[in-house]
Order: C-alpha cells, then structure tokens, then sequence
C-alpha cells in the first residue's frame, strides 16, 4: 500500500469537485511508486452532453439509488480513469487506486484486471445482501486490497 493516504485522497476529493454528474460526484486518483498516474472522475464521457446540462436521462428522474444502472450515461470514475490510463499508455499494473467512494462489484473488477492491487476509499456504500457475499467471495479470492481511509477534510472548501 502506498504511503501519503491523506494526500492522494486529499487529491481525490479535489478532482471529484470537477465530476459533471448531478446525482455524486467521485474522484480517483491512481498511484505508482509514490508518483500520480492519473486522476478521473465519474460522469458523461466526452462527446457527449455533460450529466449537470441534462446529458444523463437517469440523473434527470427520481430514480432511488442503486436502481436502472443500465440506463445511466455516466461512467464510473475507476472506469474512466482505467480507460484514459489504456488510451494514454500509461502503466496501472501494480497500482493503488485512491476512490472518494468504495467501487462497485464491476469496478472492482476492472481494477483488478487492469492490474491494481490496492483500493483505498474514502466513504462507504452498502450494496444489496447478494452483491455484497459476492463482493466478499471477489476480495477473498483475488487477495485485492481494500482499506478504507476516512477523510475528514473532504468538503473542506480550501485549494
């Protein structure tokens, strides 16, 4: 696990500042060797309408959280910032992920894919009974490292 939590996360929260998408905004940030590989956030992928102008169909309704995934037009930050990392050549084998919010069963797995080795989060989300024996069957099985490092600065207003 790298060292410097607090400001990788710190580097996190700032770039979840920059997500377009109206429903939370998350922001990654993927170390190496103590050095920033890349930073993302979740939302519209380029090309498209932003999610805050309307872009996201999902993101406009009454959705609940957690329901209709499959009509969302935003991308996840770990997503986007996995695929910039490919578009670029840039090296995310071996890596810790720094996520202002615990990733998803699929990220997760993306991450692991893409070599990853540790996921540092932020804040916690409960998913479903069912994907959460299966997120812990994935973690138990694939030695990812999770650790959950709490900030308590994330809102602070400061640059």
């Amino acid at each position: 696990m790298e060292r410097h939590d607090s400001g990788f996360m710190d580097i996190a929260w700032k770039a979840a500042q920059h997500s377009n998408c109206m429903r939370r905004k998350v922001g990654v940030v993927v170390v190496l060797n103590g050095a920033v590989v890349i930073t993302a956030t979740n939302g519209t992928a380029t090309g498209m309408i932003p999610c805050n102008e309307g872009g996201c169909p999902r993101c406009l309704s009454n959705t609940p959280s957690g329901e209709l995934y499959d009509s969302c037009l935003c991308i996840h930050a770990e997503q986007s910032a996995i695929a910039q990392a490919a578009r670029t050549s840039l090296q995310t084998d071996g890596a810790t992920l720094y996520c202002t919010l615990r990733p998803c069963l699929t990220c997760a797995k993306l991450c692991l894919k893409a070599g990853i080795k540790g996921i540092v989060y932020d804040e916690s989300i409960q998913f479903s009974s069912d994907v959460e024996q299966a997120y812990e069957k994935f973690i138990q099985e694939t030695g990812l490292h999770f650790t959950q490092y709490s900030m308590n600065t994330k809102n602070s207003d400061e640059t």
